[in-house]
């Protein structure tokens, strides 16, 4: 057929040859109709395939944490976050109670044993606010692990004076971050002697006779503050530091936090400012 249709005599074409041709010019128009549609039906998988591949890969999404054993009532975990910045997906490192002070890490977050509780008194209804710092050396720790390890320290100190548990009801790391220390809808601090009664504890890490509190610090203590204020209704002229109470004898919560406490007290504690 190749050499008849080929043929370059001048000679009329046979009926039987033109059908032949007419049959494959026929099939030639079918198959690049046909071909031509797997063309652009080609170009349009390829164009959605291109799109699909210009996105990033979806994130390996973690599952939500389940409250620990022993996680006080009320605790929840946060879902994973994604970092605007690198696109990476956070799981949350702890639960968080819906107590007061909801942003606090749980006491069960960092605490090795259990308190002696037949030896603690009821928290009565809030009045008072106390700030404090340790006291002990100067703290420059800013992981989690560095402050878990402070806070059994200081549990560790406060057991070794005969109470039953850390003293402080929160606890602000040099991060900013806030620990619950002893549950403060349970139970009365231990950390203004004769003035724990309606009186809540939050202490600072590090010794600010020896050192400036960060920023991230003094932060997370106005927000602490600010949050007890408001669930309990607390005046900023209740809430004291250390050495403000009549017959303390201390210089807690050392000079160069005492001036940030000033400071953020004629704010009302509604400004993170002060660094």
């Amino acid at each position: 057929m190749s050499t008849d249709l080929n043929n370059h005599d001048g000679a009329p074409h046979t009926p039987s040859v033109m059908n032949s041709a007419e049959r494959g010019m026929a099939i030639a128009r079918r198959s690049f109709v046909f071909f031509g549609a797997l063309f652009v039906a080609g170009c349009a998988t390829t164009q959605r395939t291109q799109i699909a591949s210009s996105r990033l890969p979806a994130p390996e999404w973690p599952e939500i944490p389940e409250v620990g054993v022993g996680a006080p009532p009320g605790t929840f975990c946060t879902p994973p976050k994604v970092d605007p910045k690198t696109g990476e997906v956070q799981a949350p490192a702890v639960c968080y109670s819906n107590g007061p002070v909801p942003f606090a890490r749980p006491r069960e977050s960092w605490a090795r044993g259990t308190p002696n509780y037949a030896d603690m008194d009821p928290m009565l209804p809030p009045k008072y606010i106390t700030i404090h710092h340790d006291g002990m050396t100067a703290f420059w720790g800013i992981t989690d692990l560095e402050a878990r390890s402070r806070l059994e320290l200081i549990r560790n100190g406060h057991r070794g004076k005969g109470w039953s548990d850390i003293g402080y009801h929160y606890i602000v790391d040099r991060a900013g971050v806030v620990w619950q220390g002893r549950d403060v809808t349970r139970w009365q601090g231990a950390h203004v002697k004769y003035r724990n009664e309606n009186n809540i504890g939050v202490m600072c890490m590090g010794n600010f006779m020896l050192q400036q509190p960060s920023a991230a610090q003094i932060a997370g203590l106005n927000r602490t503050v600010a949050q007890l204020q408001r669930v309990y209704r607390i005046p900023s002229s209740s809430v004291y530091t250390h050495r403000e109470w009549p017959g303390a004898q201390t210089l807690c919560p050392g000079t160069e936090l005492q001036s940030k406490v000033l400071a953020l007290r004629k704010t009302g504690f509604k400004s993170s400012a002060v660094a």
